[in-house]
């Protein structure tokens, strides 16, 4: 059988888990099918341990239009021990994961966001609810785009473990970005791990790509080892247009303590769809335009503009009807963006362009 094989070079491979080199990535060409496949490299010693590991016959079993169909599962031969590594074959995306989108400079309005997440929300509930299985590699390399987002795909079903009758199965050595702070130290990962993580992933769609060549190995072990997220402050901040029920969501989701997160993926589901936010977008320096919801040729926008002495920022909020913008509210001046007071121009100006 012949096989057209090629190698995948990806910058987001600095954040894989340890040793390096694992996470190989081939398409591979099927003749009798007539179409390509992706292979994924995982070494199975990664994982505490492997008997909680979801069997090669379950994750094909598993058959519902936001979970990558799983084709098989191969050993791979020539590896020394303890490796054990095996190739998952997945079907090819064209559009790829998320984070080859945003590396390609793709950017995703707040609805985009919010209808991809809604999409790997539902993935998850069918893995959690329906087969007992944790995820526990969730992430935006992961999360592919058919060009729907409501099929997009939760794929990499390597280091998906079965949960125990407490609903825990057990960490697994596979520290990344996306990973939630209990991956190596606490003493088993939950559903709200895997929400932790998707938290990440909503967190990224709204900020934009994170610098991921900036985060180091070590500095990602370190930080776990330590109960921490690896992520830093500064990529912690949400865009100042985000209204105050969304950022309620991600800081719930993301929340240290697994107990005080959801607890299920169609409980965070249930409070995205309540979110009633406008698709803003940065149409200049300091200057941000969202469409009304009900009427796209009325628009709302925002200025920022720099005050000449001591700093800050004066918040000018106008709308457009035809051709003209109009002031529609008292200038507000701030010290910088993140200050309460801006958020409420923006909450304000959003509730406006839903209402």
């Amino acid at each position: 059988m012949n096989q057209r094989e090629r190698q995948l070079t990806l910058n987001y491979e600095c954040l894989h888990s340890m040793p390096s080199g694992l996470r190989e990535v081939r398409v591979w060409w099927d003749p009798v099918l007539e179409n390509w496949l992706v292979g994924k490299r995982i070494d199975l010693s990664e994982v505490q341990d492997s008997a909680d590991l979801v069997e090669p016959r379950v994750m094909e079993m598993i058959d519902h239009p936001n979970v990558v169909k799983v084709r098989s599962v191969a050993t791979v031969a020539g590896f020394p021990p303890p490796m054990r590594v095996v190739e998952v074959l997945m079907p090819f995306y064209d559009k790829g994961s998320i984070t080859d989108a945003l590396e390609a400079g793709e950017r995703f309005t707040a609805g985009q966001a919010l209808g991809i997440i809604r999409a790997a929300l539902q993935g998850l509930t069918e893995m959690h609810e329906r087969h007992g299985i944790l995820h526990r590699d969730v992430k935006s390399p992961n999360l592919f785009l058919t060009g729907d987002a409501h099929t997009l795909k939760i794929g990499d079903l390597g280091l998906a473990g079965t949960m125990d009758a407490t609903g825990k199965a057990p960490c697994v050595n596979a520290p990344q970005l996306y990973a939630p702070p209990e991956l190596l130290t606490g003493n088993g990962l939950t559903r709200a791990s895997d929400l932790y993580s998707l938290g990440v992933v909503l967190l990224e769609l709204l900020r934009g790509k994170f610098d991921y060549d900036s985060y180091s190995k070590t500095h990602t072990v370190d930080s776990l080892l330590n109960g921490q997220s690896p992520l830093r402050t500064e990529d912690r901040v949400l865009p100042v247009w985000v209204c105050r029920s969304l950022r309620k969501i991600v800081q719930k989701a993301m929340d240290p303590e697994p107990p005080r997160r959801f607890q299920a993926a169609r409980e965070m589901s249930d409070q995205i769809a309540r979110v009633k936010i406008a698709d803003w977008q940065e149409t200049g320096a300091d200057v941000w335009e969202a469409p009304f919801l009900r009427d796209n040729h009325m628009r709302v926008r925002v200025t920022a503009q720099p005050l000449c002495r001591g700093g800050g920022f004066t918040l000018i909020t106008q709308r457009r009807k035809t051709t003209l913008w109009r002031r529609i509210e008292t200038d507000v001046t701030v010290t910088d963006l993140r200050h309460q007071r801006a958020l409420a121009v923006f909450e304000k100006a959003n509730s406006l362009a839903v209402s």
